[in-house]
Protein backbone atom coordinates (compact mmCIF):
# COMPACT_ATOMS: atom_id res chain seq x y z
CA UNK A 1 0.00 0.00 0.00
CA UNK A 2 2.87 2.40 0.79
CA UNK A 3 4.36 1.96 -2.69
CA UNK A 4 0.96 2.78 -4.20
CA UNK A 5 0.75 5.99 -2.17
CA UNK A 6 4.25 7.04 -3.21
CA UNK A 7 3.39 6.35 -6.85
CA UNK A 8 0.13 8.30 -6.56
CA UNK A 9 1.96 11.25 -5.01
CA UNK A 10 4.60 11.20 -7.72
CA UNK A 11 2.02 11.11 -10.50
CA UNK A 12 -0.24 13.72 -8.88
CA UNK A 13 2.57 16.17 -8.34
CA UNK A 14 4.06 15.48 -11.76
CA UNK A 15 0.74 16.41 -13.33
CA UNK A 16 0.80 19.69 -11.42
CA UNK A 17 4.33 20.52 -12.65
CA UNK A 18 3.17 22.56 -15.69
CA UNK A 19 1.46 25.05 -13.36
CA UNK A 20 4.70 25.39 -11.41
CA UNK A 21 6.71 25.83 -14.59
CA UNK A 22 4.52 28.74 -15.64
CA UNK A 23 5.69 30.58 -12.57
CA UNK A 24 9.34 29.81 -13.32
CA UNK A 25 9.69 27.40 -10.43
CA UNK A 26 9.74 24.22 -12.52
CA UNK A 27 9.88 20.92 -10.78
CA UNK A 28 11.51 22.32 -7.63
CA UNK A 29 8.16 23.10 -6.00
CA UNK A 30 6.74 19.74 -7.07
CA UNK A 31 9.73 17.94 -5.52
CA UNK A 32 9.42 20.00 -2.35
CA UNK A 33 5.71 19.26 -2.14
CA UNK A 34 6.24 15.55 -2.68
CA UNK A 35 8.99 15.43 -0.06
CA UNK A 36 7.18 17.58 2.51
CA UNK A 37 3.75 16.00 2.15
CA UNK A 38 4.41 12.31 1.61
CA UNK A 39 3.81 11.31 5.25
CA UNK A 40 0.84 13.68 5.55
CA UNK A 41 -0.78 12.21 2.44
CA UNK A 42 -0.39 8.71 3.82
CA UNK A 43 -1.78 9.73 7.22
CA UNK A 44 -4.66 12.00 6.16
CA UNK A 45 -5.57 10.92 2.61
CA UNK A 46 -4.88 7.19 2.54
CA UNK A 47 -8.31 6.23 1.19
CA UNK A 48 -8.36 8.79 -1.63
CA UNK A 49 -8.61 7.32 -5.12
CA UNK A 50 -5.67 8.55 -7.22
CA UNK A 51 -6.05 10.81 -10.23
CA UNK A 52 -7.77 14.02 -11.14
CA UNK A 53 -5.99 16.03 -8.48
CA UNK A 54 -7.98 14.35 -5.70
CA UNK A 55 -4.93 13.76 -3.49
CA UNK A 56 -3.89 17.39 -3.72
CA UNK A 57 -7.46 18.49 -2.97
CA UNK A 58 -7.51 16.19 0.05
CA UNK A 59 -4.31 17.74 1.37
CA UNK A 60 -5.64 21.25 0.82
CA UNK A 61 -8.87 20.33 2.61
CA UNK A 62 -6.97 19.09 5.64
CA UNK A 63 -4.32 21.81 5.65
CA UNK A 64 -4.82 22.71 9.31
CA UNK A 65 -3.98 19.11 10.29
CA UNK A 66 -0.82 18.85 8.17
CA UNK A 67 2.78 19.19 9.25
CA UNK A 68 4.34 22.64 9.02
CA UNK A 69 6.64 21.66 6.08
CA UNK A 70 3.67 20.34 4.11
CA UNK A 71 1.61 23.46 4.86
CA UNK A 72 4.50 25.62 3.68
CA UNK A 73 4.90 23.62 0.47
CA UNK A 74 1.16 23.84 -0.26
CA UNK A 75 1.38 27.59 0.27
CA UNK A 76 3.80 27.81 -2.66
CA UNK A 77 1.27 26.40 -5.12
CA UNK A 78 -0.21 28.81 -7.63
CA UNK A 79 -3.77 29.90 -6.85
CA UNK A 80 -6.42 28.21 -8.96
Amino acid sequence: MTAKIVLVLAVSFALAAPAFAQQGQGGAVARELRSACQADAKKHCDGIQPGGGRLLQCLKGKQAELSQPCQAALGKLPAR
